[in-house]
């Protein structure tokens, strides 16, 4: 029974957490609304024939979603949210009295255009579907109130996309900003030396990374109290982020007294010019050790930073017998 939870679990966050997925919810429910529908009025023939095209159409979309789910490109789902606007609004056009039942489709595309997509890209596409309401409401539909309605109808549709778009927000920044630096962290880290890779490769430029630790952080804990040390770390960062470049530098927490940064377009000099400010700011008293390295233009990501890191503890390794604060740095 557990195992079968767990396989429900997983099913589910792959459904959520995929918009390509999602996506196939959308014309599987507008087939079954326009098949729900189809007994309860008196149909003109022509408006029927519409509704067996649309239902025709919404359930080929969401087939193409299920056979070729792992082989169309992200930008498909664009494609998919322009063809359910139009579906939308044919349904809209044609119901009983403007139906505006069907017009509430419009709300569950901007719900999912505001979870799924960038906020320019959602915001865009939901005025899109205003326009697209307001033109059914002119042209084709019977409903006594049509500013009403629209109002109605776009009303729930603004105010449901505003709070999902804020709910974002919040969970993507919560997901990769450190709480108490308010630095990138680590799952950040990952993401943009990734990118950061794949530039530099594709581009042929310079790109270093920097391992940073501060050197016995437990004992500033353990003698002066954690509040002294979450101090300790958000002085670090904040001096640290005056002194980096503006122009792409990357500084990360990535978990403890560890910390990272990207330097791209920077080769072996630069970033030693980088360290160098970095550790102008490192307060009396208190010393860390920096490795760095700059990408050969063969290795991968992981083992550009495992150089970096190595070189770090080499150098805190040689500064073990030697009792003077001032950082360390290794390049």
């Amino acid at each position: 029974m557990t195992a079968i939870r767990l396989d429900l679990r997983s099913r589910l966050r792959a459904l959520i957490f995929e918009p390509g997925r999602t996506m196939i919810i959308f014309p599987a429910a507008t087939f079954v609304m326009v098949l729900s529908v189809l007994p309860y009025s008196h149909w003109p023939r022509r408006y029927l024939i519409i509704l067996l095209v649309v239902a025709a159409s919404a359930a080929a979309l969401a087939g193409i979603r299920v056979a070729l789910f792992d082989r169309l490109p992200k930008w498909s789902i664009h494609l998919d949210m322009c063809a359910g606007t139009v579906i939308v609004s044919v349904l809209a056009a044609i119901g009983p009295s403007g139906h505006v039942d069907f017009a509430q489709l419009y709300i569950w595309f901007a719900l999912y255009a505001s979870l799924y997509l960038r906020p320019l890209f959602a915001v865009l596409y939901i005025g899109a579907e205003g326009v697209a309401y307001i033109v059914v409401l002119a042209a084709g539909s019977h409903v006594d109130k049509p500013v009403i309605a629209w109002f109605t109808t776009f009303g729930a549709a603004a105010v449901s996309a505003t709070a999902v778009l804020g709910l974002v927000s919040v969970l993507n920044k919560t997901s990769r900003e450190d709480p108490l630096t308010g630095l990138a962290n680590r799952r950040s880290w990952a993401e943009r030396l990734g990118e950061e890779m794949e530039r530099a490769r594709r581009y042929r430029t310079p790109l270093s990374v920097v391992s940073i630790d501060v050197n016995d952080f437990k004992t500033v804990n353990d003698t002066k109290g954690h509040q002294a040390g979450d101090r300790l770390l958000r002085r670090l960062a904040e001096g640290w982020r005056s002194r980096i470049r503006g122009s792409g530098d990357f500084l990360a927490r990535l978990g403890g007294d560890e910390f990272g940064l990207l330097a791209p377009g920077a080769d072996e000099l630069g970033v030693e010019r980088i360290t160098a400010r970095l550790a102008e700011v490192v307060p009396d008293g208190v010393s860390c050790s920096m490795g760095s390295a700059t990408w050969d233009g063969a290795e991968t990501a992981a083992g550009l930073f495992r150089r970096a890191d190595d070189r770090m503890y080499r150098e805190k390794k040689g500064r073990r017998g030697d009792s003077s604060p001032g950082p360390g740095v290794a390049g």
